[in-house]
């Protein structure tokens, strides 16, 4: 196994980390990784297989699929916000390799002592990113912008020279709102609201998951599908062994949530 890059356009690669999508964006001086996916291998060679710039990294947020191949890079970003949600998954990381070995981990091929390796793995330096600071990879002035509700620190990259909205998990078709440290319906509702001034700013999405990019309309869609559960609207019961609770599907969207975390 390992990764498998894409070309999505001039200076901008997808990265593919089994189901993660992870992306490089290049400048004219450096170069950015956003989101760093499980880290089980060497993210940073990959990285400098299509690129010879320096490199930086950045989390979208702390989950353990997004950010545990920080430890390959001189420099990692992430919101202080969700700094509780990563320090969470790096416990869970230690459970993955000390309890029952998963089927998903079996298939990666990796020996006992990698895998503990891995679990102990965590970048030397976290640097805090918040909303509204900017990162220059020389001829593209990257913004960071918060996209809280998923996580409370899930933020997102603008790249307004490509016109991409880097979102994570933070806008995407199949969001997760049921986990603890997520948000409420409403207060989701109210982060993709702030969006509306940036929307004249990007044209696509690219995802921490779906390999096409979405169209920059995808939001209206989402900000309309929330709305329907505020105003009343029920899903039906998902079934999850990571968090259970209601899945809604409409307008293209799935949301899955918490009846009693509507408002």
């Amino acid at each position: 196994m390992g990764y498998k890059t894409f070309k999505i356009m001039q200076d901008v690669t997808l990265i593919r980390d089994n189901d993660v999508c992870i992306y490089l964006v290049e400048g004219e001086n450096s170069a950015i990784v956003i989101d760093t996916g499980y880290g089980f291998f060497d993210l940073k060679s990959k990285a400098e297989e299509i690129t010879d710039k320096p490199l930086a990294a950045v989390f979208t947020h702390g989950h353990i699929d997004h950010a545990f191949g920080g430890h390959y890079f001189d420099r990692v970003f992430m919101s202080r916000e969700d700094l509780p949600v990563y320090e969470k998954h790096t416990d869970l990381k230690k459970q993955m390799v000390n309890g029952e070995i998963s089927d998903f981990i079996k298939k990666l091929g990796l020996s006992k002592a990698e895998l503990e390796a891995w679990s102990r793995a965590r970048p030397d330096k976290i640097e805090f990113v918040a909303h509204g600071d900017t990162f220059d990879i020389g001829g593209n002035l990257l913004e960071f912008i918060t996209l809280k509700g998923h996580t409370p620190g899930s933020i997102g990259i603008l790249d307004r020279k490509h016109r991409i909205l880097f979102s994570g998990d933070g806008v995407i078709n199949h969001v997760w709102m049921q986990l603890p440290e997520s948000g409420t319906i409403d207060e989701y509702l109210r982060t993709l609201n702030s969006l509306d001034t940036y929307l004249t700013d990007f044209d696509f999405i690219c995802t921490g998951h779906s390999k096409e990019p979405m169209p920059a309309d995808f939001i209206g869609k989402m900000k309309l599908t929330l709305s329907e559960l505020l105003e009343g609207a029920v899903g039906t019961p998902y079934e999850n062994p990571v968090a259970g609770g209601m899945i809604y599907r409409q307008n293209g969207c799935e949301v899955v949530y918490l009846p009693e975390r509507i408002k």
